[in-house]
């Protein structure tokens, strides 16, 4: 389509330069449109030789840096090394804690009977116990002197008679026994009390019956009473 177009604008230039020019001239128009007219491409040409290489060009930019690829398998394990130096010897470190008890032994035979010792020094005299507690009441005191007789009161108001009360049991009888440094109950008596006139003045009971006492001019007395 292209190529007509041009044909018929080569015919109309053609004949201008004809009617203007003469025939010489329109010939040399004709030569001109022809030359500058453009033909079909055509056939492509077999490849040439291939060319030696330029020269390296200038280095470009740096281009963004890529994503980390996947780990790659473990590789196996190389044959083992040979020992180092032996390095220094490091400090002493602390005691650790004390492990639990062991299990107890089983007792072993007796040793041999030892040498008697010597006799060791008396002691100290030891602290004064507690205080003891009270002893059995002692025997009644002889009656003291009558006194004077007061002078008579205003008589009194009589009172009530008041009921006869029922007899008490007799009283048992209270016999005192004493002695020098020991003193002792009868036959069908038990002692009640006891103590020490002189002396220590701590009686010492020997018997349910009996006792003593001891020291210099010592005394012993007993309260006995029927069975």
């Amino acid at each position: 389509m292209v190529s007509a177009d041009r044909d018929d604008v080569s015919r109309q230039v053609l004949g201008g330069y004809l009617r203007n020019f003469g025939s010489v001239a329109a010939l040399c128009a004709i030569l001109a449109i022809s030359a500058c007219a453009k033909g079909d491409p055509g056939d492509k040409g077999p490849p040439g030789a291939k060319g030696d290489p330029g020269p390296a060009g200038v280095a470009g930019p740096a281009g963004p840096k890529g994503d980390a690829g996947a780990p790659g398998l473990k590789g196996e394990a190389g044959p083992a090394g040979p020992p180092g130096p032996t390095g220094p010897a490091g400090d002493k470190g602390d005691a650790g804690p004390p492990g639990p008890a062991g299990e107890r032994g089983e007792a072993g035979p007796p040793g041999p009977k030892g040498d008697k010792g010597d006799k060791g020094d008396r002691g100290d005299k030891g602290e004064a116990g507690p205080k003891g507690d009270p002893g059995f009441p002692g025997p009644r005191g002889d009656a003291g002197p009558i006194g004077p007789r007061g002078d008579a009161g205003p008589p009194g108001a009589v009172g009530p008679r008041g009921e006869t009360g029922s007899a008490g049991a007799a009283a048992p009888a209270i016999r005192v026994v004493n002695g020098d440094a020991q003193a002792a109950c009868g036959d069908g008596e038990t002692m009640i009390s006891a103590y020490c006139v002189g002396g220590d003045g701590t009686p010492k009971i020997t018997a349910m019956t009996g006792a003593s006492c001891s020291g210099d001019g010592a005394k012993t007395v007993v309260a006995c009473v029927k069975k």
